[in-house]
């Protein structure tokens, strides 16, 4: 027995912190049926009527996934929503059980629990020193279960289900890309399989969560090209099959959101709030893309429709000094502390410790952002320094989560003018989050050297 506790003290320790952990999640912040909703709850309601993978699931107010969720409480009679919060007009309300809606609010607090603890586990397990491996257990679970995340699993919109299924995504992609990395055959294992297809699910179902994931399989197809065409790189005959899904989803998920009506209203709130606010801005858009001055005249309703969303997507294209100055002068956006605003919490037992504890691992400062690029950085140096895959996966995941969570940032910011404190949240989370891994990553690295791995490919 003793020999036992000596071999697997670091697997006793980790359980521990684990069951301690969700013990303390599910019980700390009250009755996991409690929710609250918000100003666009109604709008997930009714588009979530449409019927079951039909057109209009991908292409109607909302996407796919919310849609299938929603559909637990879609019913005007048996689902009345009771508790609506709204903090533009100072509406805050306690959370309630409320008919149907318990049932999402459990969902989400049970995915909740299981995708941090999943996220955890799985950081944990790819690093090889015992304190980093326990660290890594308290911080990932430490950023999960904070006020700063847990509360808006109360909230019945899309932000908590996105961040859950965003840790799960994330954890899949570390264990799948440290196998491979591990492995390096042309032939995988049925486990490795497995694995590859439940990511594919998984990122299936986050990218039709909201319309900025879509551009995740741009990016993740990007960043897998060179396994795909560098011959000394090559991975797996699996690596085309995922890129092709990849570019189909991409593909879909473009053509639904222009068929949709979702990217109106937003559209709407930046020609109105950015762009007919600056008369330079007018004049330009006047000039070069033949915009009416008129923004009430039908000429320029018809322009709007046809050619508004493209000629704003060219013009933050071709002036990246404009996009730079507008995020520096809102900066602020980047460095709040995304606390929910949409239900009272007096019932929530030493919520101003948990808060201050949160504000650790939830860094407000923009500093986040410049201390993730320099360990990005020294990832992918020390990895070009190593012949060792383990390093390459590890370095490829950073670069994944940095590229993502910028791309999403800028999208977020840009792409509407109302709402940008929540649209904004879980991508600023992305680069806390990827804080303390990617440190993790880089100090374990500096104690413990990888062992040389054969890079095997087919002639």
């Amino acid at each position: 027995m003793e020999k036992f506790i000596a071999d697997r003290w670091t697997t006793i320790i980790i359980l521990g912190i684990l069951a301690m952990g969700i013990w303390f999640r599910a019980t700390i912040y009250g009755d996991l049926r409690l929710s609250a909703g918000m100003s666009d709850t109604p709008s997930y309601i009714n588009s979530s009527r449409a019927k079951l993978f039909s057109p209009q699931m991908f292409s109607g107010e909302r996407l796919f996934t919310t849609n299938l969720l929603y559909k637990l409480a879609n019913d005007p009679i048996r689902c009345p929503l009771t508790i609506i919060g709204n903090p533009s007009v100072g509406i805050e309300l306690p959370r309630d059980i409320q008919p149907c809606f318990d049932k999402i609010a459990v969902l989400q607090n049970t995915l909740a629990i299981f995708a941090w603890s999943f996220l955890a586990l799985i950081v944990s397990r790819w690093l090889f020193h015992p304190f980093y491996k326990t660290l890594a257990v308290l911080l990932v679970l430490a950023f999960g279960f904070s006020p700063q995340i847990a509360e808006w699993d109360s909230v019945l919109s899309s932000e908590s289900i996105s961040l859950s299924m965003f840790a799960i995504l994330i954890g899949l992609m570390l264990e799948v890309s440290q196998r491979l990395a591990r492995d390096r055959s042309q032939r995988l294992s049925t486990t490795t399989k497995g694995l590859i297809t439940l990511w594919l699910i998984v990122f299936i179902l986050w990218v039709f969560l909201r319309d900025v994931h879509i551009y995740a399989s741009l990016i993740t197809v990007v960043l897998l090209l060179p396994f795909l065409l560098v011959k000394k790189i090559r991975l797996t005959n699996s690596i085309p099959i995922v890129v092709y899904i990849l570019s189909g989803i991409f593909i879909l998920g473009m053509y639904t959101t222009q068929k949709s009506s979702r990217w109106e209203l937003p559209l709407f709130h930046v020609m109105d709030g950015r762009v007919f606010t600056d008369q330079g801005m007018v004049n330009y858009f006047v000039t070069r893309f033949d915009m009416p001055r008129d923004p009430s005249s039908l000429e320029y309703s018809e322009w709007f429709n046809t050619r508004g969303f493209r000629s704003y997507g060219i013009f933050l294209a071709t002036h990246p000094r404009y996009a730079l100055s507008a995020l520096m002068e809102r900066s602020d956006y980047l460095s709040e502390d995304f606390v929910q605003p949409y239900f009272t919490t007096a019932e929530i037992r030493s919520r101003k410790t948990l808060l201050d504890m949160g504000r650790i691992v939830h860094p407000e400062t923009n500093a986040v952002f410049l201390i993730d690029f320099i360990l990005v950085a020294s990832m992918l140096i020390n990895s070009l320094k190593s012949s060792t895959g383990r390093a390459w996966a590890w370095t490829w995941f950073a670069v994944w989560m940095f590229f993502f969570g910028s791309a999403s940032v800028l999208l977020s910011f840009f792409g509407d003018n109302i709402g940008i404190h929540r649209h904004i949240f879980p991508y600023v989370e992305i680069f806390r989050l990827l804080l303390w891994i990617g440190l993790l990553a880089n100090l374990d690295s500096l104690v413990h050297s990888f062992e040389p791995i054969t890079i095997q490919t087919k002639e």
